[in-house]
């Protein structure tokens, strides 16, 4: 239905005799509208079945009130559209170039400020403010937290690939005498063990992916540049409490991310999704997490007065809801650029 539309108003540019008033509507209904509903998805994703109903509702009502004037009246005739509808008009550069350039230099770059708009939205609405989607690149809110008997708590959004510089500031923000819980999934009882590989920790396809991901934006991996100060603590989860369809998964992706392509991973890509496979996979890898790391934070505070998480962005909406329920209070906030856009 976009195709349909971008050759409907190309159309119009090439052949005046189409009635822009009846037809420029329908060919931008859909791009337009689907774009303006964006941030309904990101308040009311719940709803996302009923917000779509009311798009293709309002396509059905342009539809029928096209039809109305078209006729004049409720009552249809064949053709749909009536010859005498059409302008005398032959083709001219005047009406080429007016509808080329509504298109080019108003529709487009509206529908793509609004869509970035859109992303800013999604982005920080998404990860609790933790994340920031600025013109000049993405950003992470570094938040420290307070309690009253005077201890601290300070949660650093990560990524795993980002600009260097940004990695440096995050360690030399760090207190020395901090104790800093580590992310990072080990897997001592080889449970996502691949054929041909000794040592799935040693495994290179992660790391192959984070540094093509790195090499795309001109950054670096956080394994590499990241060097935390304090006493480090390892708070994250192992392999083996990962349920078999979470694992079925990883085990496919980094074999598929490894090896590329081929006729013995093909089958991987092909192979039809275990049941509720989504589910599980965010559940073990941010719902179990977060709780097995805010049981370590509970167990360093009776003899730590600092405690530093710096983990994926993703997982910090939880944790900081969490934390507050301990009775901390923001007290500080930081924001540090991660990525920078290069144009």
């Amino acid at each position: 239905m976009l195709l349909t539309g971008l050759v409907l108003f190309g159309l119009m540019a090439l052949i005046p005799r189409i009635p822009k008033r009846f037809f420029l509507p329908i060919s931008l209904y859909l791009p337009v509208t689907a774009t303006a509903i964006l941030p309904l998805f990101v308040y009311f994703i719940e709803h996302a079945s009923l917000i779509l109903s009311g798009l293709f509702l309002g396509q059905v009502v342009l539809g029928l009130l096209c039809l109305h004037r078209w006729h004049e009246g409720l009552r249809v005739n064949w053709p749909l559209f009536p010859a005498r509808r059409l302008v005398e008009k032959n083709f001219s550069w005047s009406n080429l170039v007016g509808v080329g350039a509504l298109g080019l230099f108003l529709i487009l770059p509206a529908l793509a400020l609004y869509s970035a708009f859109s992303a800013k939205l999604t982005v920080e609405h998404l990860s609790a403010g933790f994340v920031g989607l600025r013109p000049s690149g993405i950003s992470m809110q570094v938040r420290s937290y307070l309690r009253s008997d005077g201890k601290k708590i300070m949660l650093m959004p990560m990524s795993h690939v980002a600009d260097a510089a940004f990695y440096e500031a995050l360690g030399a923000a760090m207190p020395e005498s901090s104790v800093v819980l580590m992310e990072g999934v080990t897997d001592t009882a080889q449970a996502a063990k691949r054929p041909g590989v000794t040592n799935p920790r040693r495994s290179s396809s992660s790391h192959s992916g984070y540094s093509r991901a790195a090499s795309l934006i001109g950054g670096v991996e956080q394994r590499d540049f990241f060097k935390p100060r304090g006493t480090i603590v390892a708070a994250d989860l192992d392999m083996r409490d990962f349920s078999p369809p979470t694992l079925g998964v990883l085990k496919s992706v980094t074999l598929i991310n490894e090896k590329g392509l081929t006729r013995e991973t093909l089958p991987l890509v092909l192979k039809p999704m275990p049941p509720s496979w989504d589910k599980h996979l965010l559940d073990d890898l941010i719902t179990k997490r977060n709780r097995h790391l805010l049981g370590v934070i509970g167990q360093h505070l009776p003899t730590s007065d600092m405690i530093v998480v710096p983990w994926g962005a993703a997982h910090m909406p939880e944790i900081h809801r969490e934390i507050l329920k301990l009775g901390f209070q923001v007290v500080e906030t930081k924001d540090y650029t991660a990525i920078r856009f290069r144009f």
